[in-house]
C-alpha cells in the first residue's frame, strides 16, 4: 500500500499570520511536521500544500517537496485534493497532516497507516490519544472523539463527552476531579486524517454539514454522510498551534519527547 503524506500550509492564517514559519524549538514550524511525516513508517512520500512562495522556498530549503495549490480553496481538505492532483496517481492511501501539528508524532502517523492497512474497508482513519487531566476536557480547542466497540468515530466534539451523570465534575461549580476509570473513557482528537482516494474525492464534494458548522470540526461532514472513521489509539499528545501563545506548549512537549529518548 502506497501512502502519500500532504501537509497543506497557508501562510494567511487570521490569527497567526506566518504560522508556518513561526520558529519552534529553532526550526520553522513546518519542518518539523515534514520530518515527523518523513520518519512515520509506511509513509512512502510527503509533499507540502501551500499557496505561498515563501513557504515554497523554506520547504524546498530543508528538502522538501512542494505543490502549489489555489489560494482560494476554502479547506485543508481541498489543499491536500488539489495537491493529490498536482502530484499525479499511484498512491493508495492519502494523510491529511496538519501543517500547524509541529508535535506530531511518527509513531503517531504509523499507527494511522496501520490501522488502515488493516481495515481495507475503511474509508477513512484518524488518531486519538489519553488526557491527561480533567481540566484538559473543559478546553474547546482540545476536540474529544467517542468511538464504538470496533473502533470507529460515533461523534466528535469540543464539548466534554461523554456526559457523565451525577458527577460534580460537570456542575457549574465543579471541582477538576474524575475519577481515573472515568478518565480513560474520553479521547482526545489528533490532527491526522487518512483517506483511500475515491473517499477523498468524496469527501471534497459534499456540501458543509450544519453539524460541522457548528463544532466547526471538518470530519463532521463525514460522518453525517455515513463515511466511517477508524481512530487509531496512539499515547503520544499531539498539540496544534493557533495563536503565538500556543508555542511554548508545544516546545515543552517537543523538549519532553527528546528527553525521553
Amino acid at each position: 500500500m502506497r501512502t502519500l503524506a500532504v501537509l497543506p500550509s497557508r501562510f494567511q492564517a487570521s490569527r497567526f499570520p506566518g504560522k508556518p514559519l513561526a520558529p519552534i524549538a529553532g526550526r520553522p514550524m513546518i519542518q518539523w511536521a515534514w520530518e515527523a511525516a518523513s520518519g512515520a513508517e509506511g509513509v512512502d512520500a510527503v509533499v507540502v500544500a501551500t499557496d505561498d512562495p515563501r513557504i515554497a522556498s523554506v520547504v524546498e530549503g530543508f528538502g522538501g517537496r512542494v505543490a502549489m495549490t489555489d489560494p482560494r480553496l476554502p479547506s485543508g481538505t481541498d489543499r491536500v485534493a488539489a495537491a493529490v492532483a498536482a502530484v499525479g496517481a499511484g498512491y493508495d492511501l492519502i494523510l491529511n497532516l496538519q501543517g500547524d501539528e509541529p508535535a506530531m508524532h511518527p509513531e503517531t502517523i504509523a499507527a494511522v497507516v496501520g490501522l488502515m492497512r488493516r481495515n481495507p474497508e475503511l474509508p477513512m482513519g484518524t488518531a486519538a490519544c489519553p488526557f491527561a487531566s480533567p481540566e484538559e476536557l473543559f478546553n474547546p480547542n482540545a476536540v474529544k472523539v467517542v468511538t464504538d466497540d470496533a473502533g470507529r468515530a460515533l461523534y466528535f466534539s469540543r464539548s466534554p463527552i461523554p456526559y457523565i451523570r451525577n458527577s460534580q465534575v460537570f456542575q457549574p461549580d465543579f471541582r477538576p476531579w474524575l475519577r481515573p476509570d472515568q478518565l480513560a473513557l474520553f479521547q482526545r482528537h489528533l490532527g491526522i486524517y487518512a483517506y483511500r482516494p475515491e473517499a477523498l474525492v468524496r469527501f471534497t464534494q459534499l456540501a458543509p454539514h450544519p453539524l460541522e458548522q457548528l463544532e466547526m470540526l471538518e470530519q463532521l461532514r463525514a460522518l453525517a454522510a455515513g463515511m466511517a472513521i477508524g481512530v487509531a489509539r496512539t499515547p503520544h499528545l499531539s498539540l496544534g498551534v493557533d495563536v503565538p501563545g500556543d508555542i511554548p506548549a508545544v516546545e515543552a512537549v517537543l523538549a519532553a519527547r527528546r528527553s525521553i529518548r
